[in-house]
């Protein structure tokens, strides 16, 4: 018995049966379906690995946080090794352009007594706009950041700090930004200096810039990069702007 290629379309059927003529026409719609499909599950496939990297290194999903209530204005920075509570995260409010550093603690809620009362204590916690919370520091149920105010690195704070504070120690004092603002300026005139184009890692620093920067702070001296003002701070008439490199 001899096998021969069989064209469906044009063989005898069965009584009864039969097979409907497939044709390149009715696939021809679904030609780039196909691609796409495979794009999008790829695209959602990375999404979910880096959700789940993100909770196994301990980082916070600000996506699922601000689903629950996290409120996040435009233009703020969250660094990605901090503590958020997640269990209110309703009670947080991290205002436009405000930046988190590394290893913060944001606390909204205190349960050390509940043994004994069986009670756990709530505060909300607001970081103003344009404020900046350092390395370390911990920010405790009912506490306000206000505008434009500076947070210390391993600072532990509590209650109303006011706009324009400079924020530091454990527990916190406030104090003024703006001789802190003043200071950082005088400095910035006799120390060496650079603009922020073509000397930060994001404006796409050279190698021969590299090596500058780190022969003008040898010997634990400092310097100034230009930028990183935000819109409606008060300070920014005091900064002076780095147009030039100044050794």
């Amino acid at each position: 018995m001899s096998l021969e290629k069989i064209n469906l379309s044009t063989a005898p059927q069965p009584a009864g049966h039969s097979i409907p003529a497939i044709s390149r026409a009715a696939f021809s719609g679904h030609a780039g379906t196909a691609p796409n499909i495979l794009s999008s599950l790829a695209e959602r496939l990375r999404r979910l690995r880096k959700r789940i990297m993100r909770r196994v290194r301990g980082h916070p999903d600000l996506t699922q946080l601000v689903a629950q209530g996290l409120q996040l204005g435009i233009g703020t920075h969250v660094s990605d090794c901090i503590y958020i509570d997640g269990l209110h995260p309703w009670l947080i409010t991290i205002d436009d352009y405000a930046t988190i550093g590394p290893f913060v603690t944001i606390i909204t809620h205190d349960a050390s007594l509940a043994h004994y009362t069986g009670l756990t204590r709530l505060g909300r916690v607001t970081v103003g706009k344009r404020a900046f919370v350092g390395v370390g520091a911990i920010l405790l149920p009912g506490t306000t950041i206000g505008d434009d105010s500076v947070v210390g690195a391993g600072a532990v704070v509590h209650g109303n700090i006011p706009a324009g504070s400079l924020v530091m120690g454990n527990p916190a004092k406030a104090s003024p930004l703006k001789g802190a603002v003043a200071w950082q300026r005088a400095g910035a005139r006799r120390a060496p200096a650079w603009p922020s184009q073509g000397w930060t890692l994001h404006t796409g620093i050279s190698e021969a810039n590299k090596r500058a920067q780190r022969d003008a702070l040898a010997d634990c001296a400092s310097g100034y990069v230009g930028g990183g003002g935000h819109p409606g701070s008060p300070y920014l008439a005091l900064n002076e702007v780095v147009s030039q490199p100044k050794p």
